[in-house]
């Protein structure tokens, strides 16, 4: 049996050394290889085949497929591993699929979505094609388009005086976006495309000659009184005093002195130029309109707490402002009527800006005036509209005019007032006083004036708007309101002032030959005329390097440069 057994092996051994070498064809692995004898003769001699076995892959999209079949080294392809089925090339190959494709319509790009070139996707390679025959194959980053503008080009404007100047910048007519390249890739905000004209901040610009300090004149609650104009059982009022002829009289002589002597270039008017129940038909506010017109000074009002009760209502009497040629006055749809800025300039520089301001306090508001539904009726100070204009508009002009100096002015004055007369003996409490700064002991120097009553309806009792104020940069305060106080203090660095009565309406000041001062109505000081009206106005002199408040003082008409000397007077 061992005999035949090695007999077996070495027959085995010769066949294999006469065969190809199948084993390297199939990366050492036999079970693809049958063992037996590949020749054949060929000129020269006799060639022995090395073939190599093709494992099958199936045909797809991309590439041609083929069976399973065995190739030689020389070429030659057979269809089993004996080398017995000789085949050619064609046998062996399987043609390419046809792509599954499905067309993509092009999208046109737009400034808000990107778009996409046509292309066409087959779903068996997961491939994208420029074509539909497939021969060309695309990126997905080379078919989408990116978004694009339609941009329009800005040329760069400079400043020129109140007018805003712009940069050089795009926009997209499309989006509305602004540019600041004409590529569209820098999106910038529409307030960066802006060079803001400080000028422009402010409502209003007076523009006072360099060289000397401006001059600004406070007058207040002239508080017109025709009484041809009472409401049938108004009754109260002296109508021969207050007769329709009696105005120059009562009002406008003392109004031409003192303005022509200070020759202000500025005049505030903080609230109640007439008293408007006996205004019904506007005639007083137009003759006042027209007599501060024939200065050619640039003026500026505030509505008081009695002007809008007339029956022409606050839209009238705000139009008749707006179209006087030296009113600078403007309605904004805030509460109240009347809230804005006028700026004071030398040499186009903002020196100070004044607040002008609706304290409201309609409580006898006409109907008339209440109809524009930001009237406010029976409600004393500001409300938060008001707060928020003006601390925008005060911390933009900052940003630009950090030195700027800052003035409100108004009617009814704040609680604050108290703390601040507090210093020379004020006592809210007590309805009649007689504080005259003027001939007291001690009075820090700028301090003047007259105290001769508590304040009437006080607002911010709780000092939080003055705390605001104060915050933004406020130095002055300018009101009216309360006729028998003329005085003007600095406190925490503020100056509060009460303007000095500017007609003989309704109560006044008079001094008395002792010395002393009386309030009172005007019937009661007409009884014997025994002292002289202390009416008129307050000057405010701005310094011109800063427009800091170098000096104020009151004009009274009828004395001598409009001032009391009290060393002839006897005080009680």
């Amino acid at each position: 049996m061992k005999k035949i057994i090695g007999f077996l092996l070495g027959i085995a051994s010769v066949f294999m050394l006469a065969s190809c070498d199948l084993s390297a064809l199939t990366g050492g692995k036999n079970e693809d290889v049958q063992s037996s004898p590949i020749s054949e003769s060929v000129d020269g001699g006799e060639h022995k085949h090395s073939l190599t076995r093709v494992a099958e892959r199936k045909a797809t999209c991309l590439q041609e497929g083929n069976i399973t079949h065995w190739k030689c080294d020389c070429g030659e392809f057979f269809l089993d591993a004996m080398g017995t089925k000789a085949a050619v090339e064609a046998d062996v190959v399987l043609a390419k699929e046809e792509h599954a494709v499905k067309h993509m319509a092009g999208i046109e790009p737009t400034c808000k979505n990107a778009g996409r070139m046509e292309y066409w996707s087959c779903s068996k390679c997961l491939k994208n094609y420029a074509d539909e025959a497939c021969t060309k194959e695309v990126k997905l980053s080379e078919i989408m388009l990116t978004a694009a503008h339609d941009l329009v080009h800005h040329e760069a404007k400079p400043v020129n005086g109140t007018e805003d100047g712009v940069v050089e910048h795009w926009t997209c007519s499309v989006c509305n976006g602004y540019f600041a390249d004409a590529e569209g890739t820098d999106k910038i905000k529409q307030s960066e495309t802006v060079i803001v004209s400080v000028l422009g901040i402010p409502d209003f610009i007076v523009e006072v000659p360099a060289g000397r300090d401006p001059v600004v004149l406070q007058l207040t609650d002239t508080q017109i009184i025709d009484a041809a104009q009472e409401r049938p059982g108004r009754g109260g009022i002296d109508r021969t005093l207050n007769a329709t002829d009696k105005m120059n009289e009562r009002c406008y002589d003392y109004l031409t002195e003192v303005i022509t002597e200070t020759n202000p270039d500025f005049i505030i008017i903080t609230g109640d130029i007439v008293y408007g129940e006996f205004d019904d038909n506007g005639s007083a506010l137009t003759k006042f309109v027209n007599f501060m017109d024939s200065f050619k000074k640039p003026w500026s009002p505030v509505f008081g707490n009695h002007d809008n009760e007339s029956k022409m209502g606050v839209d009238w009497q705000c139009d008749l402002f707006e179209a006087s040629p030296y009113c600078l006055f403007e309605q904004k749809e805030l509460t109240g009527n009347g809230n804005y800025s006028v700026a004071i300039a030398q040499d186009d520089e903002i020196k100070r800006v004044f607040y002008m301001m609706d304290t409201n306090a309609c409580g006898s508001a006409s109907e008339e005036s209440l109809a524009n539904g930001h009237t406010a009726h029976n409600y004393v100070g500001f409300k938060q509209d008001q707060i928020d204009w003006y601390t925008a508009q005060i911390k933009l002009l900052k940003k630009y005019v950090p030195g700027v100096k800052i003035s409100f002015a108004y009617h009814i004055q704040q609680a604050m007032f108290g703390k601040a007369y507090a210093q020379y003996g004020f006592n809210q409490s007590q309805s009649h006083q007689e504080i005259n700064l003027d001939t007291m002991d001690g009075v820090a120097e700028g301090d003047f004036g007259y105290i001769g009553r508590a304040m009437k309806g006080p607002w911010d009792t709780d000092y939080t708007i003055y705390k605001g104020m104060k915050a933004l940069g406020v130095d002055s305060i300018f009101v009216g309101h309360e006729h028998c106080n003329s005085a003007s203090v600095v406190y925490e660095g503020i100056r509060f002032q009460y303007g000095q009565k500017s007609s003989e309406y309704d109560r006044f000041n008079w001094l008395n030959q002792d010395g002393t001062i009386t309030g009172g109505w005007i019937h009661e000081w007409n009884v014997n005329k025994t002292g002289t009206p202390l009416i008129g106005g307050t000057v405010i002199i701005l310094s011109e390097s800063d427009a800091s408040i170098e000096d104020c003082y009151n004009y009274y008409c009828g004395f001598e440069n409009g001032q009391i000397d009290w060393d002839t007077y006897k005080i009680a």
